[in-house]
């Protein structure tokens, strides 16, 4: 896996200090469900891959405390050897928090959206989506197909 470096951004919401890259823009409802699907508004979250990078940002940052420490015990067991490792283990827990929560609301919406657009039962798309290997449009133009099907 190819860790990008870790950014320095400058100003830091107190509402999602865990997040160092920015947010995916979702387009609003009114735009139309294709529309948003092309925009990747119900793709796998970013935020489970951010989650990884904490650890490699975190065992960088540990590294080179180890290399660093002039103390005459073994650095691991260093209060701040603790301390870099909670700050990053709580982002990187906050950020798999927000991707389970992100990436439910993405499936769920998903299945609501289309189920809405073609009047189809929510529990047949969900059945379908379970079973649907293609991307998000492409799940779309199948539902779109055999929507006739789907009534009662």
């Amino acid at each position: 896996m190819r860790v990008p470096p870790k950014p320095n951004r400058g100003k830091r919401s107190p509402f999602y200090w865990w997040r160092r890259w920015k947010s995916h823009q979702y387009l609003p409802v009114k735009k139309g469900l294709l529309a948003r699907i092309q925009n990747g508004d119900f793709e796998y979250s970013q935020l489970f891959d951010w989650a990884n990078y904490e650890m490699k940002y975190k065992q960088d940052e540990l590294d080179q405390f180890v290399k660093e420490y002039k103390g005459k015990d073994d650095p691991k067991t260093d209060t701040l050897y603790r301390d870099i490792e909670r700050r990053y283990q709580k982002r990187y827990n906050k950020l798999f928090e927000d991707a389970c929560e992100v990436e439910h609301r993405h499936l769920t919406g998903l299945a609501e959206a289309l189920a809405k657009k073609f009047k189809v039962n929510k529990k047949k798309i969900e059945k379908i989506m379970e079973t649907f290997g293609g991307a998000t449009e492409d799940l779309y133009i199948y539902v779109d197909k055999i929507k006739y099907t789907l009534y009662d």
